[in-house]
C-alpha cells in the first residue's frame, strides 16, 4: 500500500492536482492522508475539499480549517490570514463545513500518529526547534508521527535523551524508515515556505517501509490570478512565487 501524504494545501487547487498527478506518474497511490490545513490562503477552498473526497483518504484538522468553520478564533492570525480566512468562511457551503468538523485532531493509523501541529498541541504548536522535538517525542506513543503547520519538509529523530535532529529531506530517494522514533513533515503543497515554490509532499510505502519527499511544479500564476480575483491579499499572493 501506498500513501500520499499531503499537508497545509491552503485552498491552492493548482499545487493539489500538480501533487496528485506527479505521484500518480511515479507509481500511484492507494490513499491520501491529509495532515490539515486544507482550507485558507488561497482562492479554491470548495475545490480543494471536493478533490480530496474523491479518493480513499484520512485526514486531520488544522488550524486554519478549524477557523474557516468558526471553531477557532483569528485573534492570533495576521491580518492577511485573518482576511482569508474569513474570505473561505464564506465560501464554504454546510457540505464542505460538515467534514472539516468531521476531522479529528489526532488520528493514528498503523505505526504511525497524525497531528496537523504536534502531538503534544495539534492545533497551535509548531515543531521546528530542538527542544519542541524532543519534547514531542513523548507525546506519541506509535513509532512515527507524521505533522505539518511549519510548510518546511524535515525528517526528525531522537539523538540521544535530551536531543534531537532535523534533516532536510533528500528529494526523490527512499528512507527506510527503521526502528527509531522519527517525526517527519511532508512540507506544504500550497504554500511552501523553504524557499522552494514546488509543492511539496511525501509518499509512504508499506511494502519497503519507506518515505520519499518529492517536489512538483504547478501554474503558480494560474492560482495567483485566482487569488487577485477574489482580492485576497497581495501578501499572500506574492509569496508563492518564493517559497516564503
Amino acid at each position: 500500500m501506498k500513501a500520499l501524504i499531503v499537508s497545509d494545501v491552503h485552498s491552492n487547487l493548482e499545487a493539489f492536482r500538480s501533487a496528485i498527478a506527479d505521484a500518480e506518474r511515479r507509481g500511484g497511490f492507494d490513499e491520501i492522508w491529509s495532515l490539515g490545513d486544507l482550507v485558507g490562503y488561497g482562492p479554491d477552498p470548495v475545490a480543494v475539499i471536493e478533490l480530496l473526497r474523491q479518493h480513499d483518504h484520512k485526514a486531520v484538522v488544522g488550524n486554519h480549517d478549524l477557523a474557516a468553520i468558526g471553531k477557532l478564533s483569528t485573534e492570533a492570525f495576521n491580518p492577511h490570514a485573518t482576511h482569508a480566512a474569513q474570505w473561505t468562511a464564506e465560501q464554504l457551503g454546510e457540505d464542505q463545513q460538515q467534514f472539516l468538523l468531521n476531522q479529528p485532531m489526532k488520528l493514528r493509523i498503523d505505526d504511525f500518529t497524525l497531528v496537523h501541529g504536534s502531538p503534544r498541541d495539534p492545533v497551535w504548536e509548531y515543531v521546528v526547534s530542538t527542544s519542541s522535538a524532543v519534547a514531542n517525542f513523548a507525546h506519541f506513543d506509535t513509532p512515527r508521527c507524521l505533522l505539518g503547520h511549519s510548510h518546511i519538509p524535515f525528517v526528525c529523530r531522537p539523538k540521544g535523551e535530551n536531543s534531537a535532529e532535523f534533516l532536510a529531506p533528500t528529494h526523490d530517494e527512499p528512507l527506510v524508515m527503521g526502528t527509531d522514533k522519527m517525526i517527519v513533515n511532508p512540507g506544504s503543497v500550497g504554500q511552501p515556505r523553504d524557499g522552494d515554490a514546488k509543492a511539496s509532499y511525501a509518499v509512504y510505502d508499506t511494502t519497503q517501509d519507506s518515505m520519499t519527499h518529492h517536489r512538483a511544479e504547478y501554474g503558480i500564476p494560474a492560482t495567483q490570478d485566482r487569488m487577485r480575483e477574489f482580492k485576497l491579499p497581495d501578501f499572500l499572493i506574492d509569496r508563492l512565487t518564493y517559497g516564503r
